[in-house]
């Protein structure tokens, strides 16, 4: 990994971060690549059923092959992914963006950290590289969308975003958050 200023960061294909959680626990972030597939199938059975519902937005409770070619076979710009490891080298979490639409400059961001890991910092550690991540590559705003009822992602986006906009549309609530704040 190289670190080019105290927020700033290159996301290439050799990046590697060492990270603690804020119970000290040692965690390593590194792009998502195609080899990747078997662990997020594993991470996938350490998912609850509302951590499930919560990240695919229904009852998912196994990924396809073509969810995990979708998942892991990325191009780095369009489709771009962070995994977290723990000490033992599995799949605790990751964060993503996809480009979807006509405006090269909103990406869809997701973040998924499998519920041992939950509520220890690693979602927003993993939201923030995505931010810089995004940045990075000219993007100049997340877009996405998520169930009203997820309260700990609405509180992540608060925590790492000083400006944040949502849109309450029954069971769904839509959100913009622009990146041109520089909150690492």
């Amino acid at each position: 990994m190289t670190k080019l200023t105290e927020n700033a960061y290159e996301f290439t294909p050799t990046y590697r971060e060492a990270v603690n959680l804020s119970d000290g626990t040692p965690v390593t972030l590194r792009l998502v690549i195609p080899a990747d597939k078997p662990l997020l199938e594993r991470g996938m059975d350490n998912f609850s059923p509302e951590s499930r519902f919560h990240r695919f937005l229904s009852a998912k409770l196994k990924l396809t092959n073509a969810d995990l070619r979708y998942l892991t076979e990325i191009d780095g710009v369009d489709h771009f992914a962070i995994g977290a490891l723990n000490q033992a080298g599995e799949g605790i979490g990751v964060a993503r963006f996809v480009h979807f639409g006509d405006d090269r400059e909103v990406v869809e961001p997701a973040i998924a950290v499998i519920d041992a890991y939950q509520k220890m910092g690693l979602g927003r550690i993993l939201f923030r590289r995505l931010m810089a991540a995004a940045r990075e590559r000219g993007i100049k705003r997340f877009h996405g969308s998520m169930l009203s009822d997820n309260k700990p992602m609405m509180h992540l986006l608060h925590s790492v975003a000083q400006r944040v906009c949502f849109d309450y549309q029954g069971a769904i609530v839509v959100f913009e958050m622009p990146l041109d704040n520089g909150t690492e």
